[in-house]
């Protein structure tokens, strides 16, 4: 009988869980469509932020295809609210009333905090990184780039700003479900550093700049987050000793 309500329970949890990727799917299936309504413009958006570069397409397909997948960013970084609310209407029917604040807190920061990172992105990071390249490129060699490896190269840094600036958030959120301390961010902040590079590394264009470009952030980010769990930390043991002495 026990196991007949564990596979029922089983059953509607993954069921609730496909009705809300479907939704976030068809969400962002329908915002690509209208963004691809606009993808002049938007791709101007992209172009202008390095208006020295001449772009050219390789393939009959690749002015397409870049179109695509920058219609598909968009739809990511648009519809990020409407994903937030389905993941949280998702968790919060297995939470606490407590534990749902602390789940509600984030994901309400953590979608600030993504526009942030992806805002940085374009108004900071790509333009530095890209007038970088511009620079040391030889003079006697006309640079004309991809137009989709460069849309690709720009979403690519957009959606990894983006997702990194949700570090202070998730150590947040971990802080005050009691799995990560700041003894331990402190204690491993040499390690984390490391790790940090090595990340950003992976999920990067291959090239140095762009890897700084996101590892300092990432570094001040991980600054933010140790101070954060210390700010929560305090407060926990604080409320404790409140309690304690009422008792």
């Amino acid at each position: 009988m026990d196991s007949t309500k564990k596979t029922n329970k089983l059953v509607e949890h993954l069921a609730a869980l496909r009705k809300r990727l479907i939704i976030i799917l068809v969400v962002n299936i329908g915002a690509a469509l209208v963004c691809y309504q606009f993808m002049k413009t938007l791709i101007q958006y992209i172009l202008n932020l390095n208006p020295g570069m001449q772009f050219v397409y390789l393939s009959p397909s690749e002015n397409f295809m870049a179109c695509i997948e920058l219609a598909i960013t968009c739809a990511i970084v648009i519809c990020s609210p409407i994903t937030i609310l389905q993941i949280w209407m998702f968790v919060s029917a297995g939470l606490y009333k407590k534990e749902k604040l602390y789940v509600l807190l984030s994901l309400f920061f953590g979608f600030f905090f993504f526009i942030g990172g992806v805002l940085f992105c374009y108004y900071v990071a790509l333009p530095i990184t890209l007038d970088f390249f511009m620079r040391i490129s030889l003079e006697t060699v006309t640079a004309a780039v991809s137009i989709r490896s460069f849309i690709s190269f720009c979403n690519t840094m957009l959606l990894c700003f983006g997702v990194v600036f949700e570090l202070p958030v998730v150590a947040f959120l971990l802080s005050l479900l009691g799995i990560l301390k700041p003894a331990f961010l402190k204690k491993s902040h040499g390690v984390l550093i490391l790790i940090i590079f090595i990340i950003a590394a992976i999920i990067t264009p291959p090239d140095v700049v762009t890897q700084i470009m996101l590892g300092v952030p990432m570094t001040i980010l991980l600054e933010l987050s140790i101070l954060i769990c210390t700010i929560v930390d305090k407060s926990k043991k604080k409320k404790r000793v409140m309690s304690e002495s009422h008792t």
